[in-house]
């Protein structure tokens, strides 16, 4: 094979034109690793923060748990998730401002757990979703609706 530095503009072109008409030079997992890479494009617009977590709150973690659910928000550019944790149930809403509160329909969230499918569910008209026999551990939550999308954290239930 020719040196890089040593072939003509048309030798190059040649060889690149055959690398892209044979579709099967590139496994299928290193195209599906491309794609997941492209995906980081436009990560730090879809991440969320957490914005408050009542667990965290001082003397929650003192001698046994907090009475009552717990609750936890996300948030960025307009956009809050608000999930409310008791036992096994999740009950979410979605509050979304200025021009995240302009796509149509309903917003679809979906639940992440390390191990599991994802579970996806629709919002109500008022912005709530609910998710039943959730267990304790790792998850994170996807909000999307029309051209935006909220990733929050991973946090442990």
């Amino acid at each position: 094979m020719t040196e890089w530095d040593a072939m003509d503009d048309d030798e190059l072109m040649a060889l690149l034109g055959q690398a892209v008409a044979d579709a099967e030079a590139v496994p299928e997992r290193r195209r599906d690793a491309a794609r997941a890479a492209f995906t980081w494009r436009s990560v730090d617009e879809e991440l969320a923060e957490l914005l408050h977590d009542s667990a965290l709150d001082a003397g929650a973690a003192v001698r046994s748990a907090a009475d009552g659910p717990r609750s936890l928000a996300f948030g960025r550019s307009g956009l809050t998730l608000e999930v409310e944790v008791e036992g096994d149930r999740l009950l979410a809403e979605v509050v979304a401002e200025g021009d995240a509160a302009a796509g149509e329909g309903p917003a679809t969230v979906t639940l992440q757990r390390p191990g599991a499918d994802d579970v996806v569910e629709s919002t109500d008209t008022a912005g709530f979703v609910r998710f039943a026999g959730v267990g304790a551990g790792a998850a994170r939550f996807v909000v999307a609706r029309g051209g935006w999308s909220l990733t929050t954290p991973w946090v442990t239930l």
